[in-house]
């Protein structure tokens, strides 16, 4: 799972709280993606947030409110294409 993920999401790319930011902000560009790419944005920022990085996300609500956003943004993005597709 790495082929729509932004080059600073890669593997042991992400060791500080900025880092972690530069992230979620890249995976929340949803421009000329398609369902599947935006599917697999939206696991990973599910991902890091609840497991790789967990430490990282508790008690800072810096964080929670730019996943929030990031995820808010990749689902409406699904829905749209979605939506789009239907006959």
């Amino acid at each position: 799972m790495t082929g729509s993920l932004p080059e600073c999401c890669k593997e042991n790319k992400i060791t500080n709280r900025a880092e972690l930011i530069d992230c979620m902000e890249a995976l929340e560009d949803a421009k000329d993606m398609t369902i599947e790419d935006l599917k697999e944005r939206l696991n990973y920022l599910s991902v890091m947030r609840h497991t790789d990085h967990l430490a990282m996300f508790k008690e800072d609500e810096g964080l929670l409110d730019i996943y929030d956003r990031a995820s808010f943004t990749l689902q409406n993005a699904i829905e749209a294409l979605g939506s789009a597709q239907m006959p």
